[in-house]
């Protein structure tokens, strides 16, 4: 497996294709991955070359270093903890050994720049896709299944003879088969060492939606534009409950270990984002929705209500054609916001009295909204 990884796992894992998962791998079989294999470590750059470009057009091929291989062998070893080969007597402890393996293999922290994100984010960017194949095949003597493995030969032979029928059913790994509990901490490192994936799925659910592990991404213009646009096509309104949520989250210090700290600097600007991404979609927006979600407009009414320098640049007068266009749309949250439970917009008060209170005294940067 460790002379045939790169081939046998990376490449289709980047490319699409099947994904071969074998014994685990821990700290020192990541020096022994990928050598060797000088074609497909080739494949493999050019492939990921053409992910990164999505993001940054001139950007390098990324290379095969030691975050790649880690980052690699972390996800196959959270592979193998679904994998039906890991089953039998002792599998508890067998679960705990690889778990513990894929989190220190996939505790990196977080990226340095935007182009560590992106280098990663080229490996890792198809994961979401990945799914097991089960297939059970049945016959005039039973039937018999195969948990995330091709039936042999031998089983579907003579179709017509033996009355043969395959039932093929393909699960997602994270959306519906998911990782034993005991593994949750390697997923939550996976996800604070490559959050590029995270920042572009602001509606996941498990694990949810997290501002330690995304901010170094916004933090980076260029990944900070791609991401607002992939939450307009999401919606303001259902991207924005999200992003509200977990910045409450967030401020309560309840993020996982491992991301950003919460600094009052840091809600700050994370509610400068999600009124960022209002003032784009009344600029961009081909129309005005309704209110919004319940959760954004108590978060961002509350925010204009006692810290408006975190909503309102101060470059946009408020009584022209676009700030009366947006005092209209944060009017229409207020109406909304009211509908909300007092506790609600309790909530949302203490997170923007900790971003505003230092906005106020330092002078926190107004609000981009130039993409």
């Amino acid at each position: 497996m460790a002379r045939a990884f790169v081939s046998s796992f990376l490449l289709p894992l980047v490319r699409g294709g099947r994904l071969h998962v074998g014994r685990p791998l821990g700290a020192r079989a990541v020096e022994g991955l990928g050598r060797g294999e000088d074609a497909a470590a080739e494949q493999l750059a050019d492939s990921r070359r053409a992910v990164a470009a999505r993001f940054l057009p001139d950007a390098p091929a990324p290379p095969l270093d030691e975050a790649t291989l880690r980052l690699g062998a972390a996800l196959h070893d959270l592979l193998v903890l679904v994998h039906p080969g890991i089953d039998g007597p002792g599998v508890v402890r067998r679960q705990e050994r690889v778990a513990r393996a894929a989190h220190g293999l996939a505790s990196l922290g977080p990226p340095a720049s935007a182009l560590e994100a992106v280098n990663r984010h080229s490996l890792l960017a198809r994961v979401a896709e990945i799914a097991r194949t089960d297939s059970t095949v049945s016959f005039w003597l039973g039937r018999e299944t195969y948990v995330g493995r091709v039936p042999p030969p031998r089983v579907t032979a003579l179709p017509k003879l033996r009355r043969v029928r395959v039932d093929v059913v393909k699960r997602a790994w994270l959306r519906e088969i998911g990782v034993p509990a005991v593994a949750r901490e390697a997923v939550l490192a996976l996800g604070v060492a490559s959050p590029l994936g995270e920042a572009l799925d602001p509606l996941r659910l498990e694990p949810a939606l997290c501002w330690s592990r995304i901010l170094p991404v916004l933090r980076a213009p260029a990944l900070a534009r791609i991401v607002a646009g992939r939450m307009l096509e999401v919606g303001v309104a259902r991207a924005g409950d999200g992003l509200s949520s977990a910045l409450l989250r967030f401020a309560s210090f309840q993020d996982p270990p491992g991301g950003a700290p919460a600094t009052p600097e840091a809600v700050a600007f994370a509610l400068q984002f999600v009124a960022h991404l209002m003032w784009l979609d009344v600029l961009f927006g081909e129309r005005a929705p309704a209110a919004g979600g319940a959760e954004l407009a108590v978060m961002l009414t509350a925010a204009d209500t006692f810290a408006p320098m975190l909503v309102w640049p101060r470059d946009v007068p408020s009584d022209g054609d676009l700030g009366r266009a947006f005092r209209a749309r944060l009017d229409g949250l207020a109406s909304l916001a009211r509908a909300q439970p007092a506790s609600a917009n309790a909530a949302a008060r203490g997170v923007v009295g900790f971003a505003g209170a230092r906005a106020q005294i330092e002078g926190a940067p107004s609000a981009p909204i130039h993409i």
